[in-house]
């Protein structure tokens, strides 16, 4: 079903042929067993058998092979059982160091089988995650991964995960509703995708697409494609071609050249071939092999694990290095950087009033609550008790906690700064003067317009004083006074910042290419050391032709607001301007990328990759 996220719930449940209690058993039992051709995936044997294979088909090691047919017709068995020892060494010693490679990652990979709880027959059931099938109503909570693409039916306080697929840094809100057919999937407020993860609230939703069709889907599905050639492997090909030439022209030349002498047929055509078997650079496969195995050897003593052989010689080779950014360049973790008054003045005083709020909110986990608490100073919140909570809610965006101190109880209130302003009739200035909010509006909105233009994420804190009516509901936010900002962010890696350094100084260019908000991505890149970073957004892309983006991938520090296709297109477009690109990435949405590239370069924590 296409468009899905733009039809209300009971059209699709209606063309799902499901309903809110969910599919029968032996209705969901038929559909697993109908989708159970898409599931196929080939044998392990088949597999490496193709991997075994695989390393003897460059035209280098088809010239030897040919060299060891002419040895045996001539019967100059020695040679051609040394030429075949070699290719045959150099072939198996290539093939188990990609497939311990291989192996190794596929340890990592393994994982406890994780099941999903869905109605059926409207009782819940659990299923592992592969079993989920079209029409079958989910049950999902924090820490629960989403099984399929779903709908979302219903909700609370529903706070999900798509740094994987998306590039978003923080939680992102999930709400049911209607939404235009072309929507972009980080703006699906409605949808939920396969992948990624709940972190905190409770969802019922309508499984739509499972795999191949759903997102993570489409990206796996393009994986199983054959890659195409490295610039390593594109050298040694032409090489080889070469080479093969080099040996046709001279054994034909020489072969001629002794028959217009007059020199016997026979004896001239067996010098040629002997000659084209003396060409042959017999140990040169080898001694590519057992170079690049030494590379492998010494980066995994840095704990480093080399898939393919020809990623170390391309990585040498290197002059593009692009990189996805959340969880890559930065920690991939939500941290406060400042709070600061309506003047734009570093503030304690908001520090421990957030401090307060989060301490002794009871309601959903959240990164920014946790944020907030690891940045709380000691002795903050000595001396105050919770007295009473008004949750935080989608629609109001806001919390309320009320606490008490010395006898007096404080109402602090904090969220999106919008719905924080609403509810304020004051402001409080630097020194502590209490004016009328209207007085602040501009200073207010200009500030959260910089800090918004300079990729922050931005919350608002208010507070007013309640002692003597301390028991509050909804309706008693109001007439609060606007104290200030929390001022948050993804920070930088340790470290990162002399890396990318050292890549300049390599004349190594770095690309940031992200799923997230363009302004965000920018502030990253300055962080980094790039000072006036070229942003080109996704939409834009989309726009070019192939033969403009080539130009414009070679001009760009930044792409961001990128669709995962998009990623690979990027990486295409600059290899197919003479350059040699290297890639690191950490989430599905960064697979079809990585296998594009010359080098790709995940993560040690990158097992959806």
């Amino acid at each position: 079903m296409n468009n899905f996220w733009s039809y209300p719930v009971p059209e699709v449940l209606n063309r799902l042929q499901t309903g809110a209690g969910g599919l029968t058993v032996a209705e969901a039992e038929n559909r697993y067993l109908q989708n159970a051709k898409n599931r196929k995936q080939q044998r392990r044997w088949l597999q490496t058998v193709k991997l075994f294979l695989g390393q003897f088909s460059n035209p280098l090691v088809l010239l030897l092979a040919f060299g060891v047919v002419l040895s045996a017709w001539l019967q100059d068995w020695s040679d051609a059982m040394v030429i075949l020892g070699i290719l045959f060494f150099s072939g198996v010693f290539s093939f188990w160091q990609e497939f311990s490679a291989g192996r190794a990652v596929e340890k990592l990979q393994e994982m406890v089988k994780v099941k999903a709880r869905v109605l059926r027959n409207g009782q819940e059931q659990q299923v592992l995650l592969p079993e989920v099938v079209p029409g079958d109503v989910v049950l999902l909570s924090a820490g629960d991964m989403v099984p399929a693409d779903c709908l979302l039916i219903s909700q609370k306080d529903l706070h999900v995960n798509e740094a994987s697929l998306t590039g978003e840094s923080f939680p992102v809100e999930k709400e049911p509703g209607i939404l235009p057919a072309n929507t972009p999937i980080n703006r699906r407020k409605n949808t939920l995708f396969q992948g990624s993860s709940v972190i905190s609230g409770e969802a019922v939703a309508v499984a739509v697409l499972i795999q191949p069709n759903t997102e993570f889907g489409k990206i796996s599905e393009s994986l199983q494609k054959n890659p195409h050639e490295t610039a390593f492997e594109k050298g040694i090909r032409r090489f080889g071609y070469l080479l093969m030439q080099v040996t046709l022209i001279l054994s034909f030349g020489i072969l001629i050249l002794n028959l217009l002498q007059r020199e016997p047929f026979a004896e001239s055509v067996l010098f040629a071939l002997a000659l084209a078997v003396g060409l042959a650079p017999e140990l040169l496969p080898a001694i590519i092999t057992i170079t690049l195995s030494a590379g492998a050897q010494r980066m995994a003593k840095e704990k480093v694990i080399v898939k393919k052989l020809a990623g170390i010689q391309n990585l040498g080779a290197v002059d593009v290095f692009c990189s996805d950014k959340t969880g890559t360049l930065t920690e991939g973790i939500v941290k406060i950087n400042n709070t600061t008054d309506i003047s734009g003045n570093n503030n304690p005083k908001v520090m421990q009033f957030a401090a307060l709020n989060a301490a002794f909110e009871s309601g959903f986990v959240n990164p920014l609550d946790e944020a907030i608490r690891q940045a709380t100073p000691a002795g903050a919140l000595n001396g105050y008790t919770k007295f009473d909570e008004v949750p935080y809610d989608f629609i109001r965006k806001r919390l309320s906690i009320v606490v008490e101190n010395n006898g007096l109880h404080t109402m602090i209130t904090k969220g999106a700064v919008d719905n924080i302003l609403e509810i304020c009739t004051f402001a409080e200035e630097d020194n502590g003067q209490i004016i009328p909010i209207e007085a602040a509006k501009a200073r207010i909105d200009a500030l959260f317009l910089q800090y918004s233009t300079q990729g922050y994420r931005t919350i608002g804190v208010c507070y007013r004083d309640i002692t003597g009516d301390p028991v509050i509901d909804k309706t008693d936010e109001h007439s609060m006074i606007f104290l200030g900002f929390i001022v948050l962010y993804d920070p930088p890696k340790e470290g990162i910042t002399q890396t990318t350094a050292q890549l300049k100084e390599l004349g190594i260019a770095l690309k940031i290419i992200t799923g997230d908000n363009h302004l965000v991505a920018a502030t990253v890149a300055r962080q980094l050391g790039i000072e006036t970073p070229k942003v080109v957004t996704g939409s834009e892309l989309s726009k070019m032709s192939a033969e403009a983006l080539v130009t414009i991938a070679a001009q760009t520090d930044i792409f961001a607001e990128i669709e995962p296709s998009q990623k690979e297109q990027l990486v295409r477009a600059l290899q197919k301007g003479g350059k040699v690109v290297a890639y690191m990435g950490d989430g599905i949405n960064d697979a079809t990328a990585l296998k594009a590239a010359d080098v790709g370069i995940s993560l040690d924590l990158s097992l959806t990759v």
